[in-house]
């Protein structure tokens, strides 16, 4: 499909983001008023690659209002009060991605023109912050609280830190490979069994091969389904799903980006709207939840699909391929 048949496909899951997003602009996960910010930026990449502008700029603003003097932003909101007391290093940065997605889709929406000189202030604070998270080797911690910071690096964390330091400033980080194992698999916790972890350095330019890229996948791919989201169990979830595809497509796996893209349609309910995963041996949707974050990164995977085959100043339009061609220029 081209973006304008997938833009009429997908344009109920754009609506229903909306549908979820308060007066003040925080986008709720569902009905029920959680927010968390990471989540509340994906749907904002989503409204901006459908332009709309008002909905997308409100939602700026109420991420912008809700950092604090340090350039941090509480991990979780309910019913637009904070819920969660402690920040995650990978949130922040984050807002930069709707902010380049706007930019490169519209001139008109760049936010170097839009954003006031406060906001651009507090876009800088965010990154300069960012480096109080690094530990002696590099690595990020994943979380701060009044306690201090949490001794515990996340890759994906740590990868969507990567990505935004990127979108940025279009430069590489400095990143230490060699001490992958060391940092990760800690807690007793072998990080292999998270599919989010398997695609996000891809998706983050860290890793490039695309035979181990579809080795790794062979671990979670169910063929006619989707991907899971941890190895063991028997589900599938459709923002992983989504992403997934992106990272095949950063690093030309397209077959299998456009396969799993494929599978997931079948979730689409009569309203237009994806679930948040489906448990295949017990054949049901599980959680009982739709949520926006899902719906957003289904529409930045097909958008993303539409522009992947086209030259290097049209694949432009989605911030993701964008980085892909600094990935593939660097």
């Amino acid at each position: 499909m081209n973006w304008l048949d997938y833009k009429k496909k997908f344009e109920p899951s754009k609506n229903w983001i909306i549908s979820n997003q308060s007066s003040s602009g925080a986008i709720f996960w569902d009905e029920k008023g959680k927010c968390d910010p990471w989540d509340h930026c994906e749907c904002l990449i989503a409204l901006a690659i459908y332009e709309e502008w008002e909905h997308f700029w409100k939602g700026v603003n109420w991420f912008f209002t809700n950092l604090n003097k340090d350039g941090l932003i509480y991990a979780e909101f309910q019913n637009e009060k904070p819920s969660k007391f402690h920040y995650e290093s990978h949130h922040a940065p984050y807002i930069i991605i709707p902010l380049v997605q706007a930019s490169v889709i519209d001139e008109e929406q760049d936010y170097k023109k839009i954003l006031t000189n406060e906001q651009l202030i507090k876009l800088e604070n965010i990154f300069e912050v960012l480096n109080d998270f690094k530990d002696e080797d590099g690595y990020f911690y994943w979380a701060k609280d009044s306690n201090g910071y949490s001794d515990n690096s996340l890759i994906t964390a740590s990868m969507s830190i990567f990505l935004s330091l990127v979108a940025k400033d279009k430069s590489f980080p400095k990143f230490n490979t060699e001490m992958w194992q060391e940092k990760f698999n800690r807690d007793g916790v072998d990080r292999s069994r998270f599919s989010m972890d398997f695609y996000y350095p891809f998706l983050a330019g860290i890793k490039n091969n695309k035979k181990e890229f579809l080795d790794l996948l062979d671990n979670y791919y169910v063929k006619g389904l989707g991907v899971k989201c941890v190895a063991e169990e028997p589900w599938v979830t459709i923002a992983e799903s989504s992403e997934c595809v992106i990272s095949a497509l950063i690093h030309d796996n397209e077959n299998i980006a456009k396969q799993i893209f494929h599978d997931i349609q079948q979730f689409q309910n009569k309203d237009g709207i994806f679930p948040t995963g489906y448990q295949y041996k017990m054949e049901i949707f599980w959680p009982e939840e739709d949520s926006t974050w899902t719906n957003a990164a289904v529409i930045i995977a097909a958008h993303a699909l539409s522009f992947y085959d086209l030259g290097s100043n049209d694949s432009s339009v989605n911030v993701f391929l964008e980085l892909r061609n600094f990935f593939k220029s660097n």
